[in-house]
């Protein structure tokens, strides 16, 4: 209801792709979490948006665009800030990968230091170095459902400064992608949102086993396949 008074609509089906094992007890969400909205990404964040802006109109909050993180600084065993790398100006638009010219440094201190940098989906490399055992060998061919800059870089930087990294391999890859034929971002894939009744078939035209419904469970259709 919070969300729905700051105008953000979603629509009237929950998806349970992510369920990981055919029912709730499996490797997945005990749960529907999947809402798809009106207005995809940009209408989610929207609400958001114009409330991190009002934030700053008053002073609240100050953002540092192009700056790029190289390392959590310490004192002692608390991390008290950052240091990185000022990056030149971009006018590239949103989801291109922008230039890593670099024009500068910085250091920012702060009394508490939140890391929240994405995932990992862009870095095919280390998609597959924490690709899950129980789903057998990575595919050698991966298109990619998000920019160039979730390439999981604050990871290896926060492990550094003693941050404990857990669930590596706890990955969602959706087998209904497909390439981009006008792409924003490298190897950029749109996933198809199949309906209800849809006819799910393999490469070889052979229908897929039961419970492996489009929509249904992800991870076990991606290891059928």
């Amino acid at each position: 209801s919070w969300l729905m008074q700051r105008g953000l609509k979603f629509f009237p089906v929950v998806g349970w792709a992510e369920r990981g094992g055919g029912n709730a007890i499996g490797h997945g969400n005990s749960v529907p979490r999947f809402h798809i909205t009106w207005g995809t990404g940009p209408g989610v964040l929207e609400p958001f948006v114009q409330r991190v802006r009002e934030a700053q109109k008053r002073g609240l909050i100050s953002f540092k665009f192009r700056h790029r993180v190289n390392e959590l600084a310490r004192t002692g065993a608390v991390v008290t800030g950052v240091r990185g790398d000022i990056l030149q100006p971009s006018a590239v638009e949103r989801g291109h990968k922008s230039a890593r010219e670099i024009s500068g440094d910085f250091e920012l201190h702060a009394q508490a230091v939140i890391v929240a940098s994405g995932g990992i989906g862009a870095n095919h490399q280390l998609v597959r170095e924490n690709w899950p055992k129980r789903l057998g060998a990575a595919p050698k061919r991966m298109i990619t459902g998000v920019p160039d800059h979730v390439d999981g870089r604050m990871l290896a930087i926060a492990e550094q400064a003693g941050g404990s990294i857990i669930n590596r391999d706890r990955m969602w890859h959706y087998v209904e992608g497909i390439k981009n034929w006008a792409p924003v971002w490298t190897d950029h894939a749109i996933r198809i949102l199949p309906g209800p009744s849809s006819l799910w078939l393999d490469a070889r035209g052979r229908r897929l086993p039961v419970p492996l419904f489009p929509g249904f469970d992800t991870l076990a259709t991606l290891s059928h396949i």
